[in-house]
């Protein structure tokens, strides 16, 4: 017999390392928000605008400035739904309703939105009265159907339907019978156009009343200078006005460029105002060839003068340095560009 001795070690075998093989990560695409408007759902992108959004799909919404002064593009939102730099410039009441500016929304989550309706969310307002006050500027009476709480210089938006609607300062006082606007017309204007073929009797729907470019109360001792150009003139006449109606004890100073074709719109009304108050309202109405040597000419009352310019976005910058080298703070000048389509 062979014996054979059998090794208890285990046996060692060569195992050929498996090949990884490198494959791409695929990117997770970020959950796209849905916009619920009543039944209708849309899915955008996260992130996007949804005033583009919303215009993209046809979805009869108001806008004008893109930039949130005019608020023409409100929609409302459920509690919670609004981003805040959508809303900011809204009051409380309004925030606590969920209205948000769609132009300066964010879209980051899923939002049920209520499409602003004029008719159902705005202010009736009866046409009393149309007027030219120059080829070009039109003064618009209204009669509203319940009483609107402003205050003179403010502005609000008109709307004529659901997807027409510009913002317009308010050249009348409160208290005054007719609410008034002076509408400064564009040849080419979608809501030019369409105003001028209404009628007296006619309806338009009116928007909250909004901005900074109004008389305050503590502002009695304090000189006022006031700069506007076209229908800028129409929201500095009131806040004049309305200082004049308070007792203001300080200087006003009340300057207006109209073009070189034409003369100040207003200039019989200011007179007389100017004559009524001799010791107060001091009125320079130019022609817009001396805005140059106007600013360089610029002297201030005091130094506590308080100025309001009032006009489209290229004459309210021109004014922003020789107001600072005139040694006015930014926080004692307010202004109020006229900033929209046509």
């Amino acid at each position: 017999m062979i014996w054979r001795s059998v090794s208890t070690r285990p046996t060692r075998r060569f195992t050929r390392p498996s090949r990884v093989v490198a494959t791409a990560a695929t990117p997770t695409r970020p959950p796209m928000p849905e916009l619920r408007i009543g039944p209708q759902r849309l899915q955008v992108a996260s992130g996007s605008n949804l005033l583009d959004e919303l215009l993209a799909d046809g979805q009869p919404v108001a806008w004008s400035c893109r930039s949130g002064h005019c608020q023409s593009c409100l929609v409302q939102a459920q509690p919670g739904q609004a981003p805040e730099a959508a809303c900011s410039e809204l009051d409380p009441e309004q925030q606590a309703q969920g209205w948000l500016l769609a132009c300066q929304c964010q879209v980051r989550q899923d939002m049920d939105l209520h499409l602003l309706d004029p008719a159902q969310d705005g202010l009736p307002a009866q046409i009393s009265r149309m007027e030219y006050l120059a080829e070009n500027i039109l003064l618009l009476g209204l009669h509203p159907e319940r009483p609107l709480r402003y205050q003179a210089g403010q502005h609000l938006s008109l709307w004529l339907d659901a997807e027409l609607a510009r913002p317009y300062s308010i050249a009348s006082l409160p208290g005054e019978p007719e609410l008034q606007f002076h509408l400064a017309l564009k040849a080419q204007g979608q809501f030019s156009q369409r105003i001028q073929r209404m009628n007296i009797g006619e309806r338009i729907y009116l928007g909250r009343a909004n901005g900074h470019c109004h008389y305050q109360s503590d502002w009695q001792d304090r000189p006022l200078l006031l700069l506007g150009r076209g229908t800028g003139l129409s929201p500095l006449q009131a806040v004049a006005r309305d200082a004049l109606k308070h007792g203001h004890r300080a200087a006003i100073e009340l300057w207006h460029w109209h073009p070189e074709s034409g003369d100040c719109y207003l200039r019989s009304e200011l007179e007389k105002l100017a004559q009524a108050h001799p010791q107060t309202l001091r009125l320079h109405l130019h022609p817009q060839s001396q805005l140059s040597s106007d600013m360089a000419s610029l002297r201030l009352a005091s130094r506590h003068t308080l100025a309001l310019v009032c006009g489209h976005p290229e004459f309210v910058e021109q004014w922003r340095k020789p107001l600072f080298m005139a040694g006015l703070p930014r926080r004692q000048v307010f202004d109020e560009a006229f900033v929209s389509r046509q």
